[in-house]
This record gives C-alpha cells, sequence and structure tokens, in this order.
C-alpha cells in the first residue's frame, strides 16, 4: 500500500478527533462546544481516508467524470466538482429525464447532438450558464437542443443549483 498525503492527513485529523472526543467523554462535563470538533475532525478524516461519502448517485467532496453507464435519475453533487458528458450516455430512443442537483459545487453538462436534449435549470444564489444564455443569482431558464416535436422522445434534463455552478456546453 503506497501512503499518500491524504492517507497521512486523513489519519493525523483521525488522532486529532479521537483525542478531543476521549477528553470530552472522559471529563465530567460534557459541552457541545468540544465535543463538535472532535466530531468534525473524525467525519472529515474519515472522507479523507475512504474518498467520498454517499452511494452511487451521490458525488460528495470529490472531483470526477459521472459515470452514465449505470442507469439512474437523479444525481446529486455536493460540494464537488464534476463533469457529464452525454456523449457517454446509452440513449435507449425512449423518452428520458435527468435530475441533476448542484449544491456548494459545480458541473459541466456536454451535451450530445445526436440526442434531442431540453435543460430545464434554475438557480438559487448560484449560476446556471447555458448556451447563449446565463442565469445568475435567482432565476431560471431553458435550453432546447435538436428536433424536439410533440410524440417524438427526448432527453428531458432538470437541473437545479444552490450556491453552486452549472455550465452547459454544446459540442
Amino acid at each position: 500500500m503506497r501512503i499518500t498525503g491524504n492517507i497521512i492527513s486523513g489519519i493525523i485529523l483521525l488522532i486529532v478527533g479521537f483525542v478531543l472526543l476521549l477528553t470530552n467523554f472522559l471529563g465530567i462535563k460534557v459541552n457541545f462546544f468540544r465535543l463538535f470538533p472532535g466530531t468534525a475532525l473524525l467525519i472529515l478524516g474519515i472522507v479523507i481516508l475512504f474518498g467520498q461519502l454517499g452511494g452511487r448517485d451521490e458525488l460528495i467532496f470529490a472531483r470526477k467524470k459521472i459515470d452514465l453507464s449505470e442507469p439512474f435519475r437523479e444525481k446529486n453533487i455536493i460540494f464537488a466538482e464534476g463533469m457529464m458528458d452525454l456523449n457517454d450516455l446509452k440513449y435507449s430512443g425512449a423518452s428520458e429525464k435527468i435530475k441533476l442537483n448542484v449544491i456548494f459545487g459545480s458541473v459541466r453538462l456536454i451535451l450530445n447532438p445526436d440526442i434531442p436534449s431540453v435543460v430545464h435549470a434554475s438557480s438559487v444564489f448560484g449560476s446556471a450558464s447555458l448556451p447563449g444564455q446565463s442565469v445568475t443569482p435567482i432565476g431560471s431558464a431553458e435550453y432546447r437542443t435538436g428536433d424536439i416535436q410533440p410524440g417524438i422522445p427526448y432527453l428531458d434534463i432538470e437541473a437545479n443549483v444552490i450556491f453552486g455552478q452549472l455550465k452547459v456546453v454544446k459540442p
């Protein structure tokens, strides 16, 4: 096993968190303000050691490309940076809906010109940048790509940005 800076800093934070928690529990008084920093450092150490929190539909405290090979309905990007390339999406030809929530993070969404898509972007104290328009700090916008007609399937993308950034790019 290769020891990296993440492992060393995670171990240090774990030790400091355990020490703070032990001094709090072995003492007579229980003070929230002494308990909170120990718990926060313990959780931060575990996150640094094991990579990320959340399941396969969440991206938390990380920076990576979002995997579109597995089926999903909703992706949450929280305190993270992600990239979603719709060229990697296996589009079945039926209408599909993707919900993308960005909270204190940033996402770059690359559209596929072969898939007709509608992007509904809303922003609350964040920034949503669509081709030809942007939404800051509060508001919503819509962007369409491809030939979208009633009865023809398309990809419906709902993007919600809260204190974050979304950039939609057409190839």
